[in-house]
This record gives C-alpha cells, sequence and structure tokens, in this order.
C-alpha cells in the first residue's frame, strides 16, 4: 500500500535531490552490471523520450511517520448492507428437482461444483445459476420483510453469486452521515468525496427506537436494520458495505494537470515500441537501474540486500508466459501510460464500480478498467495506485528502452477496478473476485453481462479494511481458490498485527508483507501469524544506498508532484514513474514471482503456491523482526517482562534466485 503525499517541501527540494543524478544513475549500472559485463550497455538517458525517463520521488521527513502510523476509523458506504442468500442449502433441493442423482447431490455439498467430472459444464453451471436464482429471491423476500417491519423503504438489488445488496435510500441524512472530508453545512459539489459514515461494530440499535428516529438518522438506520436482518436468521451473513482502502494518504496535495488527451489504445493491438526480446538477461529499460527490488539479495555488485532475485530468474531466460493470467483488482489501469499503452501483456478487464459517485468516470459498470483516479475531495491527488501496481506485475511493456521494468516480462495483467473515489466497496470487491476466477459476470445499467472468457491463475488484491474477515469475501475467496486461483493480499501498513485486517485475516489467502531495502522489515508493515511471506515493498523515508533517491519501490504511476529529469537534472511538470512504498508495492512482486514459477513449471493453484513457499523463500533469521516493545505498542515480548518484542513476519523472503533449477 502507497506512501503519503510529496509535501511542498519535497518538491521544492525534488531538483536539488536530483543533482547529479546522471553520474549517479551510470554508477549504479555499473554497480548492477559488475563493472565488466559482457553484451550492451544501459541505455543512455538523454537518448530516450521524456516520458520514459522523468520521474518522482525524494526522501520523506522523519516526522511524518507517526501521522502515517495513526489509527484511522472504519468506514462504511451509508445505508448499504449486504446479505448473504442461502446458496448452498438451495442447491441440493434443486439438483433434486432437476432429476440429478443422489451421489452427486452429496458431492455437490462436500466439494463444490467443479469437482463433478462426470457431467458436463453446462449442467454445472445450470444447477448452480438455478441455486442461486432461488436462493436470492428468497433472500430478497425476507430482506423486504424485515426492513417492512421497520418501517423502512429500501432498495434491494440481486448480484451474481448469490449477494444481496440492500440500500436504504430514502432515510435522511443527519451529521452522523456527511460525507468523509465534508464540514457540518458545507454543501455537497460535483468535488465532494462519496458519502460515508464511520462503523464501530459494538454500537448497537436502541431496544426502543421511533419511527422518526430511522427517518432521520442513516446512521441509526443502517445499524438497526443489519441488527434486525441477522435476528431474522434468513440469510447466511449480514454485514455493512465496508469501505476498502490502498493506503493512499489524503492530505492535501497539488492538483496533478490534466491526463494526456490521447485515446487510450486497446489492450493487445499494436505496442507503440518494438517488442522485448525473448530472452533473459538485464532490461535495457532506462530507470531499471533504479529497481533495487529486483536484484538478487547480497550486498555485492548488482546486488541488494533486500532484492527478490527477479534479475537472476531473468538471467536464466525465465521472463514468464501470457499464458499465466493474473488479475489486479485495483484502482484501473492508465492505458495512456508511456509504458503501458499498446501493451501486448495487458488484456481487456472491467469496471465494477456501481456508485458513479464513486467511480469518478460518470457511469457505473462497463468494460472500461482505465484508471479514472481516486481522489477524496478537490484538494487531494489521484494515486493511480492500480497502475503502480499492476507495472510491477508486468503491465508495464519490459525491455522497450522505455521507463521501468516489470516483474514478469511476459505476462498477461487483466485490470479489474474495484477501488475509485476515496477507496472502494465491498460489495465491488466481492464482484471483483468472482468475475475475475470466471464465477459470475458482471451486469451493468442495461442488464446486460460482461462475461470474464480469460479466468485469472493469481488475484491480486493490495487493499485493506481494518474489521473481521467479512463473511461475503470469504465466500468469494474460497470459490476462486476452488477454481485453482491464488488470491495474493497486502498485510496492511499500520505495524500492527495483520488479524485486525481484511482480507489479511482471511483463510485460503497468500498474505504479504513488506521489507525494505536493508533486507529487514519495513516499519508500517504488518504483522503476525497470519503473514506467509515478504516481499520488497520500500521505505520513501530513507535512502540506504546513498543514490539521492528514496528507498521506495519504482513503477508506473504519473503525478506532477515532485518531478525531475535524472539526464539533467532538472525539474519537469509531469513525470510517469514514482517511488512508493507499502505492503500494496510487496505484494505484486509476489504475484509476479508466482507467474515467473507458473510459467516455468506449468504449475497452477495449490501446487503453484507450495513451489513458492519451498523453492522461493530466503528463510529469516532467529531474531529477525525483533524491536524494542517501547518502539513498537502492537508487538508482543518474546518472554513476560522482556524489553524486546517480536514481530512475526512469515516464513522469510521472497527470493527468487533460490528457484532456479528447481
Amino acid at each position: 500500500m502507497s506512501h503519503r503525499r510529496w509535501s511542498l517541501i519535497a518538491l521544492a527540494l525534488a531538483p536539488l535531490l536530483a543533482l547529479g543524478a546522471c553520474d549517479q544513475l551510470g554508477g549504479v549500472w555499473e554497480r548492477m552490471r559488475g563493472g565488466a559485463e559482457e553484451g550492451p550497455g544501459p541505455v543512455q538517458l538523454d537518448t530516450v523520450p521524456l516520458e520514459a525517463r522523468a520521474l518522482s520521488g525524494s526522501v520523506q521527513p522523519q516526522d511524518q511517520i507517526a501521522e502515517l502510523l495513526a489509527p484511522e476509523p472504519v468506514m462504511i458506504a451509508p445505508g448499504e448492507i449486504l446479505v448473504g442468500a442461502r446458496v448452498e442449502a438451495e442447491l441440493a433441493e434443486t439438483a433434486t428437482e432437476m432429476g440429478l442423482a443422489s451421489n452427486f447431490v452429496r458431492s455437490l455439498r462436500a466439494q463444490g461444483l467443479d469437482a463433478i467430472e462426470d457431467l458436463p459444464e453446462n449442467v454445472i453451471q445450470q444447477v448452480r445459476q438455478r441455486a442461486e436464482e432461488e436462493a436470492s429471491e428468497t433472500a430478497r423476500g425476507a430482506a423486504r420483510d424485515v426492513l417492512g417491519r421497520l418501517g423502512i423503504q429500501g432498495e434491494i438489488v440481486v448480484r451474481p453469486g448469490g449477494v444481496v445488496t440492500v440500500s436504504l435510500a430514502s432515510v435522511g441524512a443527519s451529521p452522523t452521515s456527511l460525507r468523509m472530508g465534508q464540514q457540518a453545512g458545507e454543501a455537497a459539489t460535483q468535488e465532494a468525496p462519496p458519502a460515508a459514515i464511520e462503523w464501530n461494530a459494538s454500537d448497537r440499535c436502541p431496544r426502543i427506537v421511533t419511527q422518526g428516529q430511522l427517518e432521520n438518522d442513516l446512521a441509526l438506520a443502517t445499524r438497526c436494520a443489519i441488527q434486525r436482518l441477522t435476528a431474522s436468521g434468513d440469510f447466511e451473513y449480514v454485514e455493512p458495505n465496508y469501505i476498502a482502502d490502498a493506503g493512499w494518504d489524503r492530505r492535501p496535495a497539488p492538483r496533478p494537470a490534466p491526463p494526456p488527451t490521447t485515446t487510450p489504445q486497446q489492450p493487445g493491438t499494436t505496442p507503440t515500441t518494438p517488442p522485448p526480446a525473448r530472452v533473459g538477461g538485464l532490461p535495457n529499460d532506462p530507470l531499471y537501474a533504479l529497481q533495487w527490488h529486483y536484484r538478487p539479495r547480497g550486498a555485492g555488485a548488482g546486488q541488494s540486500p533486500g532484492g527478490a532475485g527477479f534479475a537472476s530468474f531473468w538471467e536464466a531466460a525465465q521472463i514468464g508466459s501470457r499464458t499465466v493470467r493474473v488479475a489486479v483488482l485495483d484502482t484501473g489501469l492508465d492505458l495512456t501510460h508511456p509504458d503501458i499503452r499498446g501493451s501486448q501483456n495487458v488484456t481487456g478487464g472491467i469496471d465494477l464500480i456501481n456508485n458513479p459517485e464513486r467511480s469518478g468516470d460518470g457511469d457505473g459498470v462497463d468494460a472500461d478498467a482505465q484508471d479514472a483516479g481516486d481522489r477524496c475531495g478537490a484538494q487531494t491527488e489521484d494515486s493511480y495506485h492500480g497502475t503502480h501496481v499492476a507495472g510491477t506485475i508486468g503491465a508495464a511493456s519490459t525491455n522497450d528502452r522505455v521507463g521501468v521494468a516489470g516483474g514478469a516480462w511476459d505476462v498477461t495483467v487483466i485490470p479489474v477496478r474495484v477501488l475509485g473515489r476515496c477507496g472502494g466497496e465491498l460489495a465491488d470487491i466481492v464482484s471483483g473476485i468472482r468475475w475475475a476466477a470466471g464465477i459470475a459476470p458482471a451486469v451493468n445499467a442495461a442488464g446486460q453481462q460482461i462475461v470474464n472468457r480469460t479466468q485469472a491463475d493469481i488475484i491480486n488484491m493490495s487493499l485493506s479494511i481494518q474489521a473481521p474477515c467479512p463473511a461475503s469475501l470469504q465466500s468469494a475467496i474460497d470459490a476462486a481458490v476452488a477454481r485453482n486461483v491464488i488470491v495474493v493480499v497486502a498485510a496492511g501498513n499500520k505495524a500492527n498485527q495483520a488479524s485486525l485486517y481484511a482480507p489479511a485475516n482471511c483463510n485460503n489467502v497468500l498474505v504479504v508483507g513488506a521489507s525494505d531495502a536493508r533486507g529487514g522489515l519495513s516499519f508500517y508493515s504488518n504483522f503476525g501469524p497470519q503473514i506467509d511471506l515478504l516481499a520488497p515493498g520500500g521505505d520513501v523515508f530513507a535512502d540506504s544506498d546513498n543514490d539521492g533517491r528514496p528507498d521506495g519501490v519504482l513503477s508506473t504511476r504519473a503525478t506532477t508532484a515532485g518531478c525531475y529529469d535524472p539526464a539533467n537534472s532538472t525539474s519537469t511538470e509531469r513525470c510517469y514513474y514514482s517511488f512508493l512504498q507499502g505492503t500494496s508495492m510487496a505484494t505484486p512482486h509476489v504475484s509476479a514471482a508466482l507467474a515467473l514459477l507458473a510459467s516455468q513449471s506449468g504449475l497452477r493453484g495449490r501446487q503453484l503456491e507450495d513451489a513458492l513457499m519451498t523453492r522461493a523463500i530466503a528463510p529469516h533469521g532467529a531474531e529477525y523482526g525483533q524491536i524494542e516493545c517501547a518502539r513498537s505498542r502492537y508487538a508482543t515480548p518474546i518472554a513476560a517482562g522482556s524489553p524486546t518484542c517480536a514481530r512475526p513476519s512469515g516464513r522469510g523472503m521472497l527470493d527468487l534466485s533460490r528457484a532456479l533449477g528447481g
């Protein structure tokens, strides 16, 4: 998950920090190549277009760290409730009505539809669809009955997969349901953030509540409706429509210039630059020398203490395959980006943000996954978080003499837009998982189905919700895993227990914490027994290699804040590459590593995940992650009364160098 906005001070200092950049960058290249490697040298920066080299990033002030780690309220979409239809209970009855054998019914319940190999796929899908429709209609009626007894009118919509959304649209707003960042008395404008309310799960609906109270307080109505729907016992689950966050700081920042006016090219069209050579080695991308996170681990020439060993994998001619598909559930993908437009590594995606106010692109669900930004108010900047994440996985064309390298040179990236202005709603994220895994289609405003015909092998979710794992989310994850999909998720960025954050606290996910360029646990990374492994997430508050740039992860992200040209040490108005930090940045490294291993081995699903954990992990030392208890209020003392605390961080660090020859 990404770091805080560049401050005005950092913006002013960026050109100074860039002094001598060309010389330093050349020195980094020499160190990476060992000073005497044969073959073509690095691309000269002044020989590539400005848009292929200008970047943003300076080492951030230490006094911002405390605010970065400060707790934040849990937010929900006001009046929005998710209820689960009893689909599983309906399956057996539906199968029986269709005249299917009893052993099929038993298998249906015990193993799931995809384990039934003796029936045609269309029959299996027919059973599932009919069961979902029947169960959803029952849930719709039951929800309407409960709302009727409360005296609340609500809109009830059935989504694919047995998820029913209840919207208490008729309830009036109150001070407890103001928009995020909106002051009392301030009129809503087009720039105002989408409506949201703070959620405390311990708050209860009063035993005696009047109709007037419910009609005038949306937060109270939401709380009471959830409590009554749960008490009815008619649903698999009842939960608020949580708002997930990608970890982007929402403080005011210089507003970026409008995006390019060029029409985005459709994914998979002829690229504007020659396709990369299908060989390994070190890529010729001009900013690759600053991507320490891809280097082999170590302190020698061409190494980094925090590197994940991608370069070793590439040099062994393992650069990936487009038969491996990675869905990125995030803010979408900027198809106008100079390192992405026309990329052969990108296929058609989807925008699943139902609320046009949150979407920011003027419409609801459609097949346009363009990253339209996620600003949270008029004074904040778009993060283009999904574009940065997807670039690390491989959406950015590699070895094309433009910008940065991606983790997998060849891969198929499927952008799934579920995060918009001020975050993303749980209901859309659940739909995104089901769509990416090929379980259920999406439905646009016209009632037309949008079917995913390229089921993902890997789903990347660099997002979090500070709540127990929502049942709707767990159900979608389980369904995806049953279809042989690996779900890779971020641990969270609050230096806290990962058990407090979903989807890191869900089952059947691969949980990724963040390490820094020194090979240590990043100061912000969540920790605990839920963590499976660490991967490079960076630290923009440090410059451990003294190259004049922050130890963040460099990838594709357009901005106007702190931009400079490393070829001549001058500031620029706009740039397309940024250093970010977070478990959001660590997670795509693992997704890219899985894609490389899948292309090398042909493995998928649980076998691929096991291969990663047994072949591509550098184990931690016995004292890894320990810290003075006084510096970490959420860590656990290693012994009673000990001043030293432990931060469990999984089995080890991602290291693809170890997977060679396996």
